[in-house]
């Protein structure tokens, strides 16, 4: 049964993104951390899934609480693991050779308002289906673009 969408999620972006096997593997590996969370009473349900070609990790867990920092330290630990940065550059948007993520800078310098972007920083598992894929110039990175100069 899926999660309902006021679970609570985390969305972790994946540099590079992950090809369908080593997806399977990190999605296959989170579900058996989750199971151990729900067995010690952390969550009730939770799901683990690889979405946008790689690019990204999406976990949620009912009920919305959040997890305690010792559970995201065993994330980061397993997400480590399997050869995953649990806090790479913080914007992953889709250039022409695919999904990458960016710093502030690369972001400036490659792409643009209507550049697809994974917006990482949303909690709840209905924000994220409805808004998680958006622009750069929709998100909160639109304040990173450059401004014109007014002549």
């Amino acid at each position: 049964m899926p999660l309902a969408d006021d679970a609570r999620c985390r969305i972790v972006l994946l540099h590079p993104p992950l090809d369908g096997d080593a997806g399977e593997r990190l999605a296959t590996a989170c579900g058996k951390l989750f199971a151990q969370f729900i067995r010690e009473g952390r969550c009730d349900a939770a799901t683990a899934e690889i979405e946008h070609g790689g690019a990204a990790l999406v976990l949620a867990w009912s009920p919305a609480v959040p997890l305690s920092g010792c559970s995201h330290d065993k994330l980061n630990a397993l997400l480590a693991a399997h050869g995953r940065d649990p806090v790479p550059p913080p914007c992953c948007v889709r250039l022409s050779d695919g999904w990458r993520c960016l710093d502030r800078a690369g972001l400036r310098a490659q792409a643009a308002a209507d550049t697809p972007l994974l917006d990482h920083r949303l909690e709840r598992l209905g924000d994220w289906r409805a808004h998680g894929l958006t622009t750069v110039g929709a998100s909160w990175a639109a304040a990173l673009l450059p401004r014109p100069i007014p002549t």
